[in-house]
């Protein structure tokens, strides 16, 4: 299984970028005495990452809505698993997913594309891996379809999410035209009039341009990432930097959230490296708060957290700290 690894010449640009920013909006730390209404808290479920993580997806996506009580999901579906061979759709996991989620009232945003949440990030097709680029592109377009017409009648979707972070130059994948995107989200507008969704990175690169082709705004907040070159690092931003960059594009999406929450370790190897919980100490229940406060700070309206699956297979595995900690996020009383 791969893993994130950022590359050293991409971390060091980033570098000089965000410490110019961090003192920029360290002049906003005023923000902090203004009043911030709690976010609502929902998860990004990765049917694939449960999978990997040897567990059952049905039953993990269960856990989290019954034993839990979590009610919002961002969710991914995977195009690579959904068509394995040309014109030939298996929605069965999805759809149990989704017939789960029409039954507890949970909302669901669904994430149509060919660059989806989980590395490698990419799920094309072995048979459309071979096209050339507007043959692969005509291929996303008519699973794209697919999908949105297989799915547009479910009462528990609330909004589309098109591709995800797909100008962030992260993960195993083609690069994708801005033409080509526009092309994606017009037809997810033809086909369905829920809102759209469109993600970048909270912490590198623009986010005015993806904000212009959406309704809503999903930005990533990571606190602890890993690298070839500094190996561990935590980013030095504060909450403000979020809430400032979400005022500068409030012009054009209803509104702006944490698609993706960290709330699990970044891997540095392969997680069979070692036995699983030795994984904790990488990122523990107190880090896992302190991510939630810290998201709280930044006053966006919802927050995603990133690593549910993860929560499950440490629980299963006989430490249920972090599911314990996201007890007392998702049911307080």
């Amino acid at each position: 299984m791969h893993h994130h690894h950022s590359k050293s010449f991409y971390a060091l640009a980033s570098l000089a970028t965000i410490a110019t920013l961090a003192v920029f909006t360290s002049a906003f730390v005023w923000l902090n005495t203004r009043s911030v209404p709690d976010p609502t808290f929902g998860v990004t479920f990765s049917w694939v990452y449960a999978l990997q993580l040897g567990e059952d997806p049905v039953q993990t996506y269960q856990a989290l809505v019954d034993d839990l009580d979590v009610r919002h999901v961002r969710l991914p579906l995977y195009w690579s698993e959904i068509e394995r061979a040309p014109g030939e759709y298996n929605w069965s996991v999805p759809d149990q997913l989704v017939s789960l989620s029409e039954d507890r009232g949970v909302e669901v945003t669904l994430v149509v594309g060919m660059k989806v949440p989980r590395w490698p990030e990419c799920y094309i097709p072995d048979w459309a891996e071979k096209f050339n680029g507007d043959y692969q592109h005509q291929a996303a377009l008519d699973y794209i379809e697919q999908a949105v017409n297989h799915y547009k009648d479910s009462a528990s979707i609330v909004r589309w999410q098109v591709e995800n972070e797909p100008f962030f130059p992260f993960g195993e994948c083609p690069t994708i035209t801005g033409a080509q995107f526009k092309e994606r989200v017009d037809l997810v507008r033809s086909l369905d009039d829920r809102p759209i969704q469109v993600t970048v990175s909270g912490e590198l690169g623009p986010w005015l341009d993806s904000a212009q082709a959406a309704d809503v705004l999903g930005i990533s907040l990571y606190r602890q990432t890993w690298n070839d070159l500094f190996g561990y690092f935590v980013y030095p931003l504060t909450p403000e930097y979020y809430f400032f960059r979400a005022q500068l594009v409030e012009d054009y999406v209803s509104k702006v959230i944490v698609s993706e929450l960290q709330a699990e370790p970044w891997f540095p190897e392969p997680i069979e490296s070692r036995p699983i919980q030795e994984w904790y100490d990488s990122f523990d229940a107190q880090m896992f708060q302190d991510n939630v406060a810290f998201a709280r700070e930044a006053g966006l309206s919802e927050a995603y957290l990133w690593g549910a699956e993860w929560w499950y297979a440490l629980k299963t595995a006989g430490d249920d700290r972090l599911w314990e900690t996201a007890r007392s996020l998702f049911k307080p009383n």
